[in-house]
């Protein structure tokens, strides 16, 4: 048995396993017990912060949408004075690299079959995460926007950055680098803004 449990923080050891049997083993892997072990904890310990693998899985991807959240209003933050086209382009790259290198989480928060897409908290944290896009689509003008909805905007972005990091993932893409597919994704942004 491992040792990562540290007294008062059994919670994030937990978490922290599943994110090593994802990234190891695949989604498929994970388990109460398995969690457990790796945490070096007894077996029934997960169930009692959890309930069950639903419950587990579903604290994992709250955690990851929290992380993916302030990532993304880090990025926009960060080119804040250069414009909305240029916010735009940082949250997608930052949702790339995000799948990228967090991708066990990636693999959970989208997958609403593999937690409760129900819970409050979760879905608290997942539209704060969906907000940060939001915001910067929000405060564009009649003009950036060319006569569309703020939300069609938002969900078309949404669409475009969450398909490329799909199709990374699953090995579509792999003629690019990472650092090519940053630049396709500020690409499509820039042509987006163009038309």
């Amino acid at each position: 048995m491992s040792d990562k449990y540290h007294h008062g923080d059994l919670r994030n050891a937990l978490l922290e396993a599943v994110g090593e049997i994802i990234q190891e083993r695949g989604i498929g892997a994970v388990s109460l017990r398995e969690a457990a072990r790796r945490a070096g904890v007894s077996h029934s310990a997960p169930a009692h912060h959890f309930g069950d693998k639903r419950g587990m899985l579903t604290a994992f991807a709250g955690r990851g949408f929290e992380e993916f959240g302030q990532r993304m209003q880090v990025a926009a933050d960060e080119v804040a004075e250069e414009g909305f086209q240029a916010q735009l382009g940082a949250i997608g790259i930052e949702y790339l690299r995000f799948a990228v290198e967090r991708r066990p989480y990636f693999e959970v928060m989208f997958r609403s079959e593999m937690h409760d897409n129900t819970d409050p908290d979760l879905k608290t944290i997942s539209h704060d995460s969906f907000g940060v896009l939001m915001s910067v689509v929000e405060a564009m003008g009649p003009e950036e926007l060319g006569g569309a909805e703020p939300m069609h905007v938002a969900m078309g972005a949404w669409s475009t950055v969450h398909g490329l990091a799909t199709l990374w993932l699953d090995g579509a893409l792999s003629q690019f680098t990472d650092e090519d597919l940053f630049t396709l994704v500020q690409g499509v942004f820039d042509a987006r803004n163009a038309s």
